[in-house]
This record gives structure tokens, C-alpha cells and sequence, in this order.
């Protein structure tokens, strides 16, 4: 089963970098949570708030009946297992990965400047972005997350395999691509991820260096015709504010069980094609209404549980997850929760601050 798993591994990066242009990742994602279960010698569980959340979410989906509401929370459960049993991963794959994430960032720059008009995939329930950097995912605010993500493993680990000057070029390189997404969850972010790696490594030149950056940014970026490029907007503040009030509506009318995964459309009699009406504007407002208080606080203490034993990686990780998550229902897009859970298992260990060795896989 162990050979098994790797071996799905490589389709699993494809379509992870292919994103919603061959949207059959949660397929694979299922099939690699089998495996890896099956591979593992032993089911010691460390992190038993996740667990116990996971049965929360069943039971709350016994509730409403809904078979695509079950697929939902298998994939969400094979996620979760990926967390909870880390799988193995290779020196091979560990190289497939890199050549993986940057593929992505490269096409993100093709598609920003050979497609910058995305409005015609309004006619298939994609939001309408004008100028911004969607890559694969067809999502400016998920794909600023997943780059950050990429740019906080370059941050800690180019060192391993590039000079100092190729690692500040590929950061710059990286950044770049963030910033034309245009997501400001994304940009705020970025900050509060920096700062506290700079608060924690006691070196306030990752702060200042970061913040300089940033207000550059905001000054050098281009301002594209279309609303999404202005900074300034304030169309999309209202509406996470009224998202966020019908959230809390439905949230006190089901208060400890919630309504089960993935039922909000139903709940809502949303259009179900759409592919932005399976959560509310934030990941804690959608899983208090999903799997109500009990839900809620078994996730929180389960991410508390992972933050207190993890490494400064794998901490700013979960910190970028969970501030971006405030404001788009980023913890359970499939893309950000999968690649969480593989650098995870590329660099489990905590280490001591400042020390950062290159996984067994590495060697």
C-alpha cells in the first residue's frame, strides 16, 4: 500500500497544478487518504481534537441527507486523515513537488499575460476577474494564498537547493506573482506571516524588509481597467459584511449541530452550479453553521494542538491559512488544505528556532 501511495502521489501533483482545468483532484485526493491509511504500521493519533471534529461532521450530516453533500465531506475527511496519519514522501517526489509548484507560478504569469480578460467564464459561474492572476484555479484570492504558501517554503527552504542570489530572485519572482493577484487577504497576509516569523526568529529586518515590499507594492502596481485592481475598493467589504450577517442568521438557528457540510446551498436555494456558494466568506462562520459550536471548537483546539507542535514552518502555514481564512473560505478549498498537509509531511519535526534541516528525504 505504501508503494501504492507514492505512486499516486505523481497524478495528484498534476492535477494539483492542472487545478480547476482538470477538476478531478478530489478523485485522487480520496485515493491517496485510502492508501495512506492502509500503509500506516501504526494508528497512534496525536491530534485527537481533529478526530473527534471529523465525527462532529458526520453526525451533523445525518441530519440533512444530501449525496453531494456526502462527497464533499469524504473529501473533506480524506484531508483531514492526511493531516492526522502523515504520508511518506520521497527525495523524487520531494523534486517533482518543486518543479510542481513553480510549473504553477510560470503559468500564472502566462495566463496574466495572455488572458487577463477572464469575464467570459461568468457564463460558466466563475467570477468575472479582469486583470488579475487567476493561474489554474480561476481564483485570484485562493491562488494569492497557495503562492504564499509557495513563497513561505522558498523563504525557509531555498537555501537547500539555490545560491543566495537565485533564492532573493525567486522570492522576488514569487512575490510578483502574488501581488498581481490583486487579493488583499492575501497582502495582509503576507504581512502579519512575516511579522511574526520576524518577531519569533528576533530579527526585525524580516519585518522591515517585508513591510517595504509591501508599501512598494502599493505604490508600483499597476491600477488595470475593472474593479478588482483597485486596492481601494469597497464593493467587495459590504459584501463579505452582509455574507457574513446571513452566516450568523443561520448559525443561530442551528447552534450545536449545525446543518451538515456543504447543505448551505440547499439551505440557501442557491444556484448548485455555482462555484462560490458551498461556504460563507470565512472558514470558522462556515464550519459554526456547518457542524455548529461543537464543531467549531473541537477544529480550533485541533489547529491550536498543531500550531503549539509544529515547526516556524509549518507555524506560518497554519498562520496564513487561518488569517486568510477570515475572509475566503480558504481552510477547505482542496488546493490550500492538500499542499498544508504535504509540506507537513515533508518537514514534520519541529526544530529548534532559526534551525531549519532538510528533511530525511533530502539526504
Amino acid at each position: 500500500m505504501a508503494t501504492l501511495s507514492r505512486l499516486i502521489f505523481y497524478p495528484l501533483l498534476i492535477l494539483f497544478f492542472l487545478g480547476k482545468l482538470f477538476p478531478f483532484i478530489d478523485i485522487f485526493i480520496v485515493l491517496l487518504a485510502i492508501t495512506n491509511l492502509f500503509s500506516q504500521k501504526n494508528f497512534k493519533i496525536k491530534n485527537k481534537y481533529l478526530l473527534i471534529f471529523a465525527l462532529i461532521a458526520i453526525i451533523s450530516n445525518l441530519l440533512y441527507f444530501n449525496i453531494i453533500a456526502w462527497l464533499y465531506l469524504l473529501r473533506l475527511l480524506s484531508l483531514l486523515s492526511l493531516l492526522i496519519f502523515p504520508p511518506q514522501f520521497d527525495h523524487f517526489q520531494h523534486k517533482f513537488l518543486n518543479i510542481i509548484l513553480f510549473s504553477n507560478i510560470i503559468f500564472g504569469f502566462i495566463q496574466y499575460f495572455t488572458w487577463p480578460d477572464f469575464t467570459i467564464m461568468s457564463s460558466q459561474n466563475w467570477d468575472p476577474h479582469l486583470y488579475r492572476l487567476v493561474s489554474t484555479y480561476f481564483d485570484p484570492t485562493f491562488t494569492g494564498l497557495i503562492f504564499l504558501f509557495i513563497l513561505v517554503y522558498f523563504y525557509f527552504y531555498s537555501s537547500t537547493f539555490l545560491s543566495a542570489q537565485l533564492s532573493i530572485l525567486g522570492y522576488l519572482f514569487i512575490y510578483i506573482a502574488i501581488a498581481l493577484t490583486y487579493s488583499r487577504s492575501t497582502f495582509l497576509t503576507f504581512i502579519i506571516v512575516f511579522s511574526y516569523i520576524s518577531y519569533i526568529k528576533k530579527n526585525k529586518k524580516i519585518f522591515i524588509y517585508s513591510l517595504i515590499i509591501f508599501l512598494s507594492t502599493l505604490i508600483i502596481l499597476p491600477r488595470m481597467p475593472g474593479e478588482g485592481t483597485k486596492l481601494e475598493r469597497t464593493s467587495s467589504f459590504y459584501a463579505k459584511i452582509a455574507n457574513y450577517q446571513q452566516g450568523l442568521k443561520i448559525f443561530i438557528n442551528h447552534p450545536i449541530t449545525g446543518i451538515g457540510y456543504n447543505n448551505i446551498p440547499l439551505l440557501n436555494h442557491q444556484n448548485t452550479q455555482s462555484h462560490a456558494n458551498s461556504g460563507f466568506d470565512g472558514s470558522l462562520l462556515t464550519i459554526a453553521i456547518t457542524t455548529g459550536i461543537l464543531g467549531l471548537t473541537l477544529l480550533i483546539l485541533g489547529v491550536n494542538y498543531e500550531f503549539k507542535n509544529a515547526s516556524l514552518f509549518y507555524q506560518s502555514l497554519l498562520l496564513a491559512i487561518f488569517i486568510h481564512s477570515l475572509f475566503a473560505n480558504s481552510l477547505f478549498y482542496p488546493y490550500t488544505f492538500l499542499l498544508l498537509s504535504i509540506f507537513k509531511s515533508i518537514y514534520p519535526v519541529a526544530t529548534p528556532l532559526g534551525k531549519y534541516p532538510p528533511s530525511k528525504t533530502q539526504k
